[in-house]
């Protein structure tokens, strides 16, 4: 299972390709799974740490409303995201529209897997939750 971490900048390319970054995909991988994230980003998972989170989500109670709407919402979503030989990923006209992401882009690793954030949404998001950094840290133990 790969480890993420780090924030990188990239550009869109007129066609919707993304680069990604060495760090995040060694040259072995062929696809990524992409889904809804959290906040309005998208997550991105290789095919290992992809089962972990289905086998989370197949524990989930489906007769609970909450959990089935939150599995519906999270499954519906999924897309498969070929790396073609330059290491880039094609996002799709759609997927860019619902996400509203722009030409400018930041990933951010996020342990399991990593996010991918149109670079003003990330920005703001930073700006709200930087400075509770401490706060943050107390709340999550």
């Amino acid at each position: 299972m790969g480890n993420y971490f780090g924030t990188y900048s990239r550009t869109l390319d007129e066609k919707g390709r993304l680069q990604i970054p060495s760090k995040l995909a060694d040259k072995k991988t062929k696809h990524f799974f992409v889904l809804k994230g959290f906040e309005g980003c998208l997550s991105v998972y290789e095919e290992e740490n992809f089962n972990a989170l289905v086998a989370k989500l197949q524990s989930m109670n489906f007769l609970d409303e909450t959990s089935r709407n939150f599995i519906r919402l999270t499954t519906s979503s999924v897309q498969t995201l070929d790396v073609d030989s330059h290491g880039r990923v094609l996002l799709s006209k759609q997927t860019l529209d619902d996400y509203r992401i722009q030409k400018e882009v930041t990933l951010i690793g996020v342990l399991d897997h990593f996010e991918i954030w149109d670079a003003t949404s990330y920005a703001r998001y930073q700006l709200q939750n930087a400075g509770n950094y401490e706060i943050l840290a107390g709340k999550s133990r």
